[in-house]
């Protein structure tokens, strides 16, 4: 089967791209630079030379394919460069859209995230909860507006699923900074890791694996119109260090600092950004993101798709394993 991914240099995407490759399916790529080829080389990816931002190379890149996977997405926990998110994330979905109706393929899963639906109070959310609170960064802006634009094609009959994945970590291609795998990189390096104060926060982490499953799982048996979470394991952040610690025998230490705080290192990040130039880790507008719950319940993606959690032991090891191979510094 032929079949297109967006996005497929990033973390979900490749993972997902070369998953589909290895079971014999012709891929079709979409990439903006020659630079793709070095993380996409396989004898069952075709590069398309595009953007998710030029309609008439997504046509192409569809051409013959019978199924898309839109994992294409500008991320971040920064408000600032709203245009960028939107044009990307929102701008962007839609030219995806008008090339599948125009390419006439079969069915697509798009990616969002549960960034949409969280954060949560005492128990993990649904998919039928909605924001209580005001989004607070323009990436979970951009995918609830993108979420609209397809729950309204698929109204008018375009067949199409939407996943949500929690927080991700696990083997892959990653470049991002704020990723849960460059986190637990930085504590197995000895280097200060630090958490929201108290350390009892929840967060749902999302083992790669699964995730890239649950893709597959929706395109084979999602319905059209519905909207799934791919979830983890919902646990604090003291006790999912604890555990990294338990695995790898490291000795990263864990420091819980007040948001005040948070917000203070923000602004000094910000500070030598302008003098330096060297980009914060987080912004002062982020910190509000990171002192929350966000657990969430995958039980209709269990019962309706399928969907299987890995052990958080098992999903630890193969993540250490792969960092420290990665790294080479151990």
């Amino acid at each position: 089967m032929k079949i297109l991914i967006t996005g497929a240099t990033g973390y979900v995407g490749n993972n997902l791209a070369h998953t589909l490759a290895n079971r014999g399916n012709k891929v079709h790529a979409i990439v903006r630079s020659d630079s793709a080829k070095r993380v996409l080389q396989h004898p069952n990816i075709t590069l398309f030379k595009g953007d998710i931002l030029d309609k008439d190379s997504l046509v192409v890149a569809m051409k013959g394919c019978q199924q898309v996977y839109h994992t294409a997405a500008k991320v971040g926990l920064s408000i600032k460069n709203y245009p960028d998110f939107h044009n990307t994330n929102v701008e962007g979905t839609r030219n995806v859209i008008h090339a599948i109706l125009q390419t006439g393929i079969e069915k697509t899963v798009f990616t969002s995230t549960c960034g949409v639906i969280g954060p949560s109070l005492n128990n993990p959310l649904n998919e039928e909860n909605s924001q209580t609170t005001t989004l607070t960064n323009a990436y979970d802006v951009t995918k609830k507006l993108s979420e609209d634009i397809i729950f309204q094609h698929v109204a008018e009959g375009m067949n199409a699923v939407i996943v949500s994945p929690s927080k991700i970590y696990g083997p892959g291609n990653i470049s991002h900074s704020l990723t849960a795998n460059a986190v637990i990189n930085m504590f197995l390096k000895k280097k200060i890791t630090l958490i929201p104060s108290p350390g009892t926060y929840q967060v749902s982490f999302a083992f790669i694996d699964d995730i890239i499953n649950g893709h597959l799982l929706a395109m084979e048996k999602g319905k059209s119109g519905e909207k799934y979470i791919l979830g983890g394991v919902n646990i604090s952040y003291q006790e999912f260090f604890n555990q990294i610690r338990a695995i790898s025998s490291c000795n990263g230490h864990i420091i819980h600092l007040s948001k005040n705080i948070f917000k203070a290192l923000a602004l000094l990040q910000l500070l030598n950004y302008k003098i330096i130039g060297n980009p914060p880790l987080f912004t002062a507008k982020s910190i509000d993101y990171i002192f929350n719950n966000y657990v969430f319940s995958s039980d209709k993606a269990i019962q309706e798709l399928g969907y299987k959690i890995t052990p958080l032991g098992e999903a630890l090891n193969q993540t250490i394993h792969f960092l420290k191979n990665q790294s080479h510094v151990y």
